[in-house]
């Protein structure tokens, strides 16, 4: 699956989004509410409490719920680390992340290659038990792994993957996220260094969002028909360039907390607003030219 590092790909989305009051307004149609964590439910410090309140009552309704993360980790690192923020145990139960994603692919496609894990050593329980041989040098390797940044600076990687480009080592990006809040600083992803290995002119291959591939595996996730209809599935999340390109990519419905790492823009959406709507021209005024469109967006996740 080597894709463009393009996620806006066939996620134009609707004409106009909806703004809603809550996730209430919009429970009653649903089967399935997909959810982002970091910048929805947490800002990878503390929970974000009227958002935990949100899902709670949602799965009141009989309404199911999953957690979709583009952590580079596995899924019980993320489950523990919600817990420890003060996430309540019971709403830990369903969660999907593109690092687990990541394992599968090596797991069911490059038992035994020689692979590289490039990331921090705190990444390290993404290749711990897969059955390859790890090397020190990622021109050694036969596919690289990317959970995250080895140098502050993305353009200081070229030195240590221009062999790697040159010989077409395929590089798993964990992480597609390009930056993501911790309180109220900014930190540079595996996404963005995805992106520089592909403007290198080596092959990535992306695990969660936006690919429409992660939105569908959550589906199998909660047990639900493959058959369901996308707009009773929606996905909730602060990102246009993964969540809302992700549900628009699979067909899904999506809610665009715009409070999130687009915060800035809000007051702007905010002031264009017709009859609680806001139309793709001005969406695209305020969001950015091109930039993919949700079909609902309110500024933070509130029951």
């Amino acid at each position: 699956m080597i894709v463009s590092n393009d996620p806006a790909v066939a996620s134009d989305g609707p004409n106009a989004v909806r703004h809603v009051g809550g996730l209430a307004e919009l429970a009653p149609v649903l089967d399935l509410v997909i959810c982002d964590l970091w910048g929805v439910m947490h800002n990878g410090v503390s929970v974000n409490d009227r958002a935990v309140d949100a899902i709670s009552r949602l799965r009141d309704t009989g309404v199911a719920s999953v957690f979709l993360s583009n952590a580079p980790r596995p899924r019980y690192h993320v489950r523990d680390q919600l817990m420890g923020m003060g996430m309540p145990e019971t709403l830990t139960d369903y969660i999907v992340t593109s690092g687990g994603l990541a394992r599968d692919a090596v797991r069911d496609r490059f038992e035994g290659a020689k692979l590289y894990h490039l990331g921090p050593d705190g990444d390290r329980n993404t290749v711990e038990g897969l059955k390859v041989e790890e090397v020190s040098d990622p021109n050694d390797a036969e596919v690289i792994l990317a959970t995250g940044l080895e140098h502050r600076d993305v353009a200081m990687h070229r030195d240590r993957l221009v062999g790697a480009c040159e010989k077409q080592v395929p590089l798993l990006c964990a992480n597609p996220d390009r930056v993501v809040h911790v309180g109220d600083k900014l930190f540079i992803c595996a996404g963005t260094l995805a992106d520089f290995y592909h403007d290198m002119g080596g092959p990535v291959e992306w695990f969660g969002k936006p690919t429409p591939e992660s939105l569908r595996t959550c589906v199998v996730e909660r047990g639900l028909d493959t058959a369901t209809p996308g707009d009773r599935i929606l996905m909730v999340g602060d990102s246009l360039q993964t969540d809302v390109a992700g549900a628009n990519a699979a067909g899904f419905g999506s809610l665009f907390i715009a409070g999130g790492i687009h915060r800035e823009e809000w007051p702007h959406a905010i002031a264009h607003l017709k009859d609680q709507q806001l139309l793709k021209a001005d969406f695209h005024k305020v969001f950015g030219e091109g930039k993919p469109v949700p079909t609902t967006m309110c500024k933070s996740l509130i029951w």
